[in-house]
Order: C-alpha cells, then structure tokens, then sequence
C-alpha cells in the first residue's frame, strides 16, 4: 500500500530529525517540529503507523519512547527527496 502524503512527511520529518541515520534515536517532539503546524496533532498516530510498516523503529528509553529510521525508511526518504528536488 503507498504511504499517504502525512506518511512522507512524517518519514522526511524523522529523516531530518536523525540526520539520515539509524544510528540516531529522537523524541516524538523533535519530529513534529518539523512537521507543519497544521498535521502536528496526527505526526504520533502516523508515526506508530510507520513503526507497523517497518520504516520506524520505537526505541523506549528512562525518559520516554524515541523513534529512529530504518534502513527501508532511508530509502524511501531519500528517493521520495530526490524525486521532489527533480521537479523543479
């Protein structure tokens, strides 16, 4: 099933929260504030759907649930970016 237009903006979000790395984990706070204000409410539904297609992976740590990108999830972000910066 394609990602909707929230899923790829989730998945860029967390892309460019953890620097394109899978190495990095993030809090949910660091992905919706790259996110536009107007689909923040839905960014941590969208990300646990993420997390059921395998493009998230939820890390619990002391202080809370942090998020990190799987290797898919790089890939479809970074074709999806690539895809976009063409079309100008």
């Amino acid at each position: 099933m394609p990602l909707t237009q929230v899923e790829i903006a989730t998945l860029i979000a967390l892309f460019s929260a953890t620097k394109g790395s899978v190495h990095s984990h993030v809090p949910i706070e660091a992905i919706t504030a790259r996110v536009r204000k107007d689909q923040r409410g839905i960014i941590k539904k969208t990300v646990k759907r993420l997390v059921r297609r395998g493009l998230a992976i939820e890390h619990p740590t002391g202080g809370g649930m942090t998020y990190h990108i799987s290797t898919e999830g790089i890939n479809i972000a970074r074709e999806y970016l690539r895809s976009t910066s063409s079309s100008f």
